[in-house]
């Protein structure tokens, strides 16, 4: 779960940084910035949305302590509201009427709860280890089943476009695929939005590379 956090952080910080910089003259790359920012939304209300539906409630029966996941479902309904914001912004807004620095400003509203909840859910899970360890494993199991009912063509490019696989030295492998699923995502699913892929702060290889547009050419 916190390389799933990881990539979605990634994912909002190539937003923040990238913002401001795209060429308003240019409605090509504006409309594939917005179509960008609307996957990644699209992929975070997919999470959380299984999340509350599967995952925390067999997690609260599997501990027999109904309310356990409580707090982590409140910390969702505190950046809700800036996150709706935003997420209606990127889907409704024209090309012509783009303006990133309404971006930052929408994006800087519901970060730093978002941020604070990826960051304290994983010490959640953490505390699960006293449970029975194999139930809260196939738990997991099936909310990475759920995660994984979704439209390919916007949300997997978007997943391996935020994997970093060098990330602490490239001891873990996420997502957990074959070797052939990478050249699949990127030769067929990404095909449709190509264009949003530029803005990806990884290759579909998950190997990191400089944001697309960035004052200081960085990666993050």
């Amino acid at each position: 779960m916190a390389l799933a956090h990881n990539g979605m952080i990634r994912g909002l910080n190539s937003i923040y940084l990238q913002a401001p910089l795209i060429p308003r003259d240019n409605k090509t790359v504006v409309q594939d910035f917005l179509t960008y920012c609307q996957c990644w939304c699209e992929s975070m209300h997919h999470h959380h949305d299984a999340e509350e539906a599967e995952f925390f409630p067999s997690i609260e029966r599997i501990s027999g302590m109904p309310g356990l996941m409580e707090r982590n479902i409140q910390q969702h309904r505190a950046f809700t509201p800036g996150f709706d914001e935003f997420s209606t912004y990127v889907h409704t807004c024209s090309p012509s009427d783009y303006d990133g620095g309404k971006v930052k400003t929408l994006v800087q509203e519901f970060a730093e709860p978002l941020t604070l909840h990826l960051r304290e859910e994983i010490d959640t899970l953490r505390a699960l280890d006293k449970y029975d360890s194999e139930q809260v494993r196939q738990a997991y199991k099936r909310l990475e089943k759920m995660l994984m009912d979704t439209d390919n063509h916007r949300i997997g490019p978007l997943v391996f476009g935020t994997a970093d696989r060098n990330f602490e030295g490239g001891v873990h492998n996420f997502p957990a695929v074959p070797f052939f699923v990478p050249w699949i995502i990127h030769y067929v699913f990404a095909r449709r939005y190509r264009g949003a892929w530029r803005f990806n702060p990884c290759t579909m290889w998950r190997d990191r590379q400089e944001l697309a547009f960035s004052e200081s050419s960085a990666t993050v």
